[in-house]
């Protein structure tokens, strides 16, 4: 529904936004939609940008651009003092200010790089960072290879296994298992990586703490691109077929994703997830601050290659069940005052760790705490990383629990030492 004269007098008597503002994150959204050819919508689509709608929301944007210009000083290009991050604006908390603040975060973090060979392949790698509080300050505890996530009671591991396919390319599947509890010790790993699979180039995307996003490129046709969201015990299953038929690929469709959410959560959702259409395919993909749902174009067939790379994002959030704790509440004006250069952010349910992603490295702020911006973590990124999984202990019990666990389980002897 397009935004009436009512509408939009309303929205701008409410005064300068609060939360991102209009930043990158939002131009982009923008330019993104004007310049998406029309299509067949989908039922969890956001809204129309045609017409009558367009105009309005241009005229908000007016209004919001000369708030944010004015926000801060120096406009645009000015440097604002980190003392006063917090004080820009009256709903802002205060940012390392707290002198009694403490930490009760951790947090594991997923990153997967994509180096590109010479003849244009890329095989991917994979690793996880194991970031908790020890004598008041955030460090990196322990990483390894692989990707390790809490699932259930227990963590388990997600790795890529490069194999010959029989062809010029290389097949790359994911395999998963329990390394914690008494499942681990009747895992055969040897046999596990060494079975025969399917001739395909899988990805991850996104991992949750049941669920996973996987891009999939057979083997001797690459450009063919399929992408689906599994539960663990369907990734796990996925690694034993010999063949690749998408049809039989395991997988939960969007609908029945959605269905996991409280009536009260996603109503929307519940009343499309009705009708007989099925999303089949479908994406958690990360945008500025937050991780969303899109839909793949497969041009009216589910279980197509995709017609094109470009995803449609979705307006009904995603559930707890799927992606827990994934609240930003520092905004994206303060986030930009702390590290002009940040590309992405994460933040604590505890309210006590923020990550900040630049091009080149990862900077960890306590930033509550006072003086926490005078010496903040910084990890380097490897060429082309990104960040697909931010999984947070947020009680002492789980963080000692956490440590212990992971003490034993990622072991990496090549680890790159952090900078401080």
């Amino acid at each position: 529904m397009e935004p009436n004269d009512k509408d939009l007098k309303q929205l701008l008597s409410r005064g300068p936004l609060i939360k991102h503002g209009f930043d990158a994150r939002l131009v982009a959204r923008i330019e993104e939609a004007i310049e998406r050819p029309e299509g067949r919508r989908h039922p969890f689509l956001r809204f129309g940008w045609h017409g009558a709608g367009l105009a309005a929301m241009a005229m908000l944007l007016l209004f919001v651009g000369l708030w944010h210009w004015s926000f801060g000083s120096g406009g645009p290009a000015g440097t604002i003092n980190l003392q006063m991050a917090g004080q820009t604006a009256g709903t802002e908390s205060p940012l390392f200010a707290d002198a009694n603040a403490e930490l009760h975060s951790a947090l594991l973090l997923g990153l997967r790089a994509d180096p590109k060979s010479e003849d244009g392949s890329v095989a991917s790698s994979y690793r996880t960072l194991f970031i908790a509080p020890t004598d008041g300050q955030f460090e990196l505890e322990a990483q390894g290879d692989g990707i390790v996530m809490p699932y259930g009671q227990n963590f388990w591991k997600i790795e890529a296994v490069s194999s010959d396919a029989g062809s010029a390319a290389t097949a790359q599947k994911l395999i998963a298992y329990p390394v914690t509890g008494k499942d681990a010790a009747k895992t055969d790993l040897k046999a596990l990586r060494e079975s025969s699979a399917a001739p395909l180039t899988e990805r991850l995307l996104f991992v949750g703490n049941k669920y996973v996003s996987v891009e999939q490129n057979p083997s001797d046709a690459p450009n063919r691109v399929y992408r689906w969201v599994k539960d663990m015990d369907q990734l796990a299953a996925s690694a034993q077929r010999a063949t690749f038929e998408p049809e039989a690929e395991p997988h939960i469709s969007l609908e029945e994703a959605m269905k996991t959410a409280e009536a009260t959560e996603t109503p929307v959702a519940q009343k499309d997830a009705a009708s007989d259409q099925r999303t089949e395919q479908w994406s958690i993909i990360r945008r500025t601050g937050s991780w969303v749902a899109a839909a793949a174009d497969t041009a009216g067939q589910s279980y197509a290659p995709l017609a094109n790379k470009t995803l449609t994002e979705l307006s009904t959030p995603l559930p707890d069940s799927i992606n827990k704790f994934d609240t930003l509440y520092p905004t994206w004006s303060q986030i930009l005052q702390i590290e002009p250069g940040a590309k992405d952010a994460y933040s604590s349910p505890n309210e006590d760790m923020l990550v900040i992603v630049l091009d080149d490295e990862l900077v960890i702020y306590p930033y509550h705490m006072l003086g926490g911006d005078q010496d903040p973590l910084r990890i380097p990124l490897q060429s082309n990383e990104s960040l697909i999984m931010a999984q947070w202990a947020k009680e002492d019990k789980y963080l000692d629990s956490w440590k212990k666990q992971l003490a034993t389980v990622l072991v990496d002897e090549s680890a790159e030492t952090s900078v401080k």
